[in-house]
């Protein structure tokens, strides 16, 4: 849907807050065939649509169906924003960091539900999980969130503005070492350079699952670029299966003791 503004609850659930004419009957279709509806301030609310977002095909807001049509180097692709907001019943800091890496965790923390599950726990610079048999990742993770339904998320998070790297082999580590999901997060500095890394991001088959979002200065809200999908590298490789049975151990034995 071309010229729609959207923003995502920590549920999944999309919000079209504006639109122009030329979709009208597109919304219109949605609502009738109770897709979706009209809230309270005559926005088009659609129901946990980002929580099936791999039983969905979502374009380019996930992913890029098949390793054939990943998009050619000189091809430029500019991304339709979602914005993600803090809950209204929730502060967005209880006190200053002047690190980014722990702002975004205690926002994380704030959503409660966060992508495909309810946030049981959030883990900072996490170099190994697991006590017996314990798994060490190629790369630090910045920001794992585990969910109620035994999922793991691996954020990156970086300021491009202060360092060449994008991040994108630190995505690659992060799947290659079976977490379910894996995003990358850069704090905003202009839009043509997060145009560029979502780009690169979609154009390499490696780390093309990978979700990728901004955070501005405020950090009360953070803008997906591309919603992250399931680690498809699991059904390829043996070895990334492996490692992924064993995070899932180690998380079950988490979840088990609390």
């Amino acid at each position: 849907m071309e010229s729609v503004q959207a923003e995502v609850l920590p549920t999944g659930t999309v919000i079209i807050t504006d639109w122009t004419s030329e979709v009208d009957s597109l919304i219109h279709d949605l609502i009738n065939n109770e897709v979706a509806f009209l809230d309270v301030n005559g926005h088009v609310e659609i129901p946990l649509m980002m929580s099936l977002a791999n039983q969905l095909d979502l374009d380019l807001v996930c992913d890029v169906a098949g390793d054939s049509s990943l998009i050619n180097d000189g091809e430029v692709i500019y991304p339709s924003p979602m914005v993600m907001r803090v809950p209204h019943s929730k502060e967005i800091i209880e006190e200053p960091y002047d690190d980014l890496t722990r702002s975004l965790a205690l926002i994380i923390k704030r959503f409660d539900y966060y992508l495909n599950g309810k946030v049981v726990h959030v883990g900072v610079n996490v170099r190994s999980l697991g006590i017996m048999n314990a798994i060490v990742f190629r790369n630090p993770i910045d920001i794992l969130v585990i969910t109620d339904n035994k999922s793991s998320i691996a954020h990156k998070i970086l300021d491009p503005g202060r360092t060449v790297h994008r991040g994108l082999s630190a995505l690659e580590g992060y799947l290659m070492d079976g977490v379910d999901y894996a995003v990358l997060v850069h704090k905003y500095t202009y839009y043509e350079v997060h145009v560029e890394t979502f780009n690169k991001i979609i154009s390499r088959p490696y780390v093309k699952d990978s979700g990728f979002a901004i955070v501005p200065n405020e950090l009360d809200y953070i803008i997906f670029l591309k919603w992250p999908r399931a680690n498809s590298l699991m059904m390829r490789s043996q070895s990334i299966t492996d490692r992924h049975s064993l995070i899932s151990s180690a998380v079950n034995f988490m979840l088990n003791a609390r």
